[in-house]
């Protein structure tokens, strides 16, 4: 059962890398043609910046999920070397892991409250419920709980096959 939630997850990570990719891309082509659009044809489109600003949201958490998985947070050492033994680090770990549950906690609990609150509302100029814009908090607090509570409990959660899948190195069965 173990197995196969890890492996659902690193599915949903390997996805999640695509997906932000996607995002990235789509989100430039869009700017890049209203831009040229606006001062070549003095002409826009009306919903770009609505859907950039949905693309960019979305990229924002996504990248915020992979940074949580990779554990690419921003460090600053502030206690010299001579203290951190294995043991500090541990704990500096784990204080780490419990902040980043507290966190992705208040963003699922906060974040769902925001979606329905918001799903009754509309963009103006793509006429979609505005919730879509924040769905992206519970869904990325989700993943980000999961990943927080993998590395309180020291689970091995298989991240070196999911690099080398995700640099081409691996198969796909590594998952």
């Amino acid at each position: 059962m173990q197995n196969r939630i890890i492996a659902f997850f690193n599915t949903i990570h390997i996805a999640l890398v695509y997906l932000a990719q996607i995002l990235m891309i789509a989100m430039v082509l869009i700017i890049f043609i209203n831009v040229v659009l606006r001062y070549v044809f003095n002409s826009g489109l009306m919903w770009s910046e609505e859907v950039a600003l949905l693309l960019a949201v979305w990229f924002i958490f996504i990248a915020m999920i992979i940074g949580v998985k990779q554990d690419l947070h921003i460090n600053i050492s502030v206690l010299p070397k001579r203290i951190l033994t294995p043991k500090v680090l541990f704990l500096l770990n784990k204080t780490k892991n419990l902040v980043v549950l507290f966190i992705a906690t208040v963003m699922l609990v906060d974040g769902f409250k925001l979606v329905q609150f918001t799903m009754a509302s509309i963009m103006p100029a793509t006429k979609l419920p505005a919730g879509l814009l924040y769905a992206i908090l519970p869904i990325s607090a989700i993943i980000m709980i999961y990943e927080s509570l993998m590395d309180l409990f020291n689970v091995d959660t298989n991240d070196h096959a999911v690099d080398a899948f995700l640099s081409g190195k691996g198969d796909s069965h590594a998952r």
